[in-house]
């Protein structure tokens, strides 16, 4: 019994395999049904409002309209930011100042009409904001019209003054900004004057002498013009004598450290403005009278003032016309007057020679050709003989007073120079003679007797300084 079930579980194992290896019936691909649902329109047609998104509020939302205009400040450049105006009605000076956004500065000489623009002036228009506002001023003196006037105003700050100028630096500045660029200012009635710009010795300072006669001082520093005075006949005799259309333009010296000075003198068709540096090295012959007379009137001035170093003395003076100083350490020098003052060991001897005797001097000197312009004796070098000397060389130098300037010339070997025979034979004499007053040298160049014993004259050295 068990054996039947045995064989009838294995025919039906047989069976169902037999089943399993028949391939499936394929399908033809045409009997597949064919969809029938409707096809996406290519365009999207939004659904009504309140039916999609849940039905979501919507949010409108509104932009405001552009302006149809825009303004916008200007930066006002054209627009002043110092106002400034200085006045001296005695000597009808007359001078203004504007200053402007652009940093540009115009400057204004009312007297004459004359005007100039400066660019890239920041920092003068900064300072002048910073000080003006504290500025203090007084009314000006009622019928003082020699006091120094000024006037301001600083329209971005609403700030303004006006009256006596007396503070000193802005004194010395103003009048030195406004002369560097308008030109050194004379009364239009002016015949001769002379402005000296500030030197480490003094303030720059000026003189003006009118056609009636009449003289005006001024320190830059200070807050009044010294009260008219007579002009001295010796200055007036001086203008009288000189041909303003003769003299040069300029009168320059190669002195280091020397300020400009600018000369004026009224001509007889035109009035001439000379530059000046250095004028104890440059003045000529011709223009010698009119300077040293003027010096004169200032040194009372420079005298006066309590904002003045002494100057060292001149190393050639104003008042001379010849300078020798010999190899052997002995010197000579003449004056235009006639005075002749000899040094020899340290002691000063003087005399007194005719004016012809002086002129006779200079002009063989001046013929000789030896002599030129330019203080070349001032060089380490001397082209003629080939040698560079130091500044202590042993050497003979002469400079003489000219019609262009001053001259001058070296020698290195002092034997035999016929150029040099009448001055040594001179020199010999004056210093065995002894002399009898030695007349003194002032500070300004000037001989002066004296029955003291007087410093040395100061000769030329090597090297060129502030006279």
């Amino acid at each position: 019994m068990q054996k039947f079930w045995v064989y009838l579980l294995i025919l039906v194992s047989i069976a169902l395999t037999a089943c399993g290896d028949e391939p499936p019936e394929q399908t033809d691909l045409t009997d597949l049904p064919v969809p029938t649902a409707p096809v996406i329109p290519p365009t999207y047609t939004p659904l009504p409002p309140g039916s999609q998104l849940g039905n979501f509020p919507v949010v409108t939302v509104t932009q405001a309209p552009l302006p149809t205009e825009v303004t916008n400040t200007p930066i006002p450049f054209g627009a002043n930011v110092v106002e400034l105006e200085l006045k001296i009605p005695a000597i009808g000076m007359n001078r203004r100042l504007q200053g402007g956004v652009s940093s540009q500065i115009i400057l204004v000489d009312e007297a004459t009409g004359f005007s100039v623009q400066r660019d890239n002036q920041a920092g003068v228009l900064l300072d002048l904001q910073s000080v003006l506002p504290d500025l203090t001023l007084e009314p000006v003196p009622e019928g003082c019209d020699t006091c120094i006037q000024i006037s301001y105003s600083l329209p971005f700050s609403n700030a303004q003054g006006e009256g006596w100028l007396q503070d000193p630096v802005l004194l010395a500045s103003l009048e030195n900004y406004f002369v560097t660029a308008l030109g050194p200012y004379f009364p239009t009635d002016a015949i001769v004057g002379l402005r000296r710009s500030a030197t480490p010795y003094a303030p720059a300072h000026w003189v003006a002498v009118m056609a009636d006669g009449g003289m005006f001082r001024w320190m830059a520093n200070e807050s009044q013009v010294a009260p008219v005075t007579g002009a001295p006949p010796a200055l007036l005799n001086a203008l009288n004598v000189i041909d303003p259309q003769a003299l040069a333009q300029q009168y320059v010296a190669p002195c280091p450290g020397t300020a400009l000075e600018s000369l004026f003198v009224a001509g007889r068709d035109s009035d001439r403005l000379i530059a000046l540096v250095c004028p104890e090295y440059a003045l000529s012959t011709a223009l010698q009278p009119l300077y040293v007379a003027l010096d004169d009137v200032l040194a009372e001035l420079l005298a006066g003032s309590n904002a003045t170093l002494p100057r060292p003395p001149a190393q050639f003076p104003l008042k001379a016309v010849l300078q020798y100083n010999r190899i052997d350490g002995a010197a000579l020098t003449l004056f235009a007057d006639g005075t002749a003052v000899a040094l020899t060991n340290g002691q000063p001897v003087s005399t007194t020679l005719g004016t012809s005797q002086v002129i006779s001097l200079t002009t063989t000197l001046l013929d000789s050709g030896s002599l030129r312009t330019g203080l070349n004796t001032f060089s380490v070098s001397d082209d003629t003989q080939g040698v560079t000397p130091t500044p202590n060389a042993a050497r003979s130098v002469v400079l003489v007073r000219g019609p262009d300037g001053v001259y001058d010339a070296q020698w290195f070997n002092t034997a035999d120079v016929p150029e040099l025979a009448e001055l040594n034979t001179l020199l010999d004499e004056i210093i065995l003679s002894g002399g009898t007053a030695v007349p003194q040298e002032a500070q300004d160049g000037t001989p002066e007797a004296s029955s003291e014993t007087p410093e040395p004259v100061v000769t030329p050295s090597a090297t060129p300084t502030d006279g």
